[in-house]
């Protein structure tokens, strides 16, 4: 009997990267070229080698209560949230990152951005999970790896963001 596809478990190699476009014009994207729209209508996203997914931790005290000899945690503080790290392949005209990061730089153009990280069925064709990066900041940039003259990689830069919150987004269409 074939299995459904809502029962399988999504493969960390089928994603893509969407800019989520803001409300102002002023502030742009980060990925000037890909616009969310056309992201959906036409499948193109923004090509990443990997994207590391942040941690969303609680800030908790563990608390022992009179002559109970077990302890309980209970929550103190606030949410983090950790860095998200974007790898992708350098070309010769591949400078969105470098310009998103020269804005936090310069502090012009209000460099914060919200992503949004399309996990995708294995044929690629339909959306299966939506984690939306929110206030995304960069924190650090390597414009390449490590260049050596006798490989045959790819050359890649990536870019460490500082997000402030991590979400599951509902999917736009029900699956049938």
């Amino acid at each position: 009997m074939a299995r459904s596809v809502n029962s399988d478990p999504l493969l960390a190699h089928h994603f893509a990267l969407m800019d989520v476009p803001l409300n102002s014009i002023k502030r742009g994207l980060a990925f000037s070229i890909k616009t969310a729209q056309s992201a959906i209508q036409s499948g193109h996203f923004v090509g990443c080698k990997s994207i590391d997914i942040p941690e969303m931790q609680i800030d908790t005290k563990e608390v022992r209560e009179l002559n109970n000899p077990f302890t309980h945690d209970v929550v103190v503080g606030y949410t983090t949230t950790g860095d998200a790290t974007i790898e992708m392949a350098v070309f010769n005209t591949s400078l969105d990152m470098y310009a998103w990061f020269m804005q936090v730089v310069r502090g012009k153009i209000a460099p914060r951005r919200s992503l949004l990280v399309v996990q995708l069925r294995a044929d690629k064709l339909v959306q299966q999970r939506l984690i939306l990066l929110q206030d995304c900041l960069p924190s650090a940039w390597k414009p390449a790896t490590t260049l050596d003259g006798t490989s045959g990689e790819v050359v890649m830069e990536s870019l460490t963001l500082k997000v402030r919150r991590v979400s599951i987004e509902p999917l736009p269409v029900s699956l049938v």
